[in-house]
């Protein structure tokens, strides 16, 4: 027991110096998804799989998008001098659901 929690500490200090901000393309996709799910059953997707499924995914999808897709966009796409130095944008997929605001 002792061993996983050195594991889990040494992880935790590499990996929080590890990503970047940007278009977050990959959690942006998953709340489409999602938004488009509840408007279909919002008592399947808004109570059994809101907190047990889709945010156990949400979590792993947003260290994809801290780790790998934002730093791949910061480093090679927005920022310069490899990029346009000009930030990336994620356009959301249009919901045919009711809107509240």
């Amino acid at each position: 027991m002792k061993r996983l929690g050195i594991i889990a500490l040494l992880s935790a200090v590499l990996m929080s110096g590890v990503g970047c901000g940007g278009p977050m393309y990959l959690t942006g996709s998953m709340g489409d998804w999602y938004a488009k799910k509840y408007n279909e059953s919002p008592w399947i997707y808004g109570n059994v799989l809101s907190f047990a499924v889709y945010g156990f995914a949400y979590g792993f999808g947003l260290m994809g998008d801290s780790m790998i897709v934002n730093t791949y966009y910061f480093w090679a796409k927005d920022a310069a001098p490899l990029g346009d130095n000009k930030g990336s944008t994620f356009d959301h997929a249009p919901n045919p659901g009711k809107k509240m605001n």
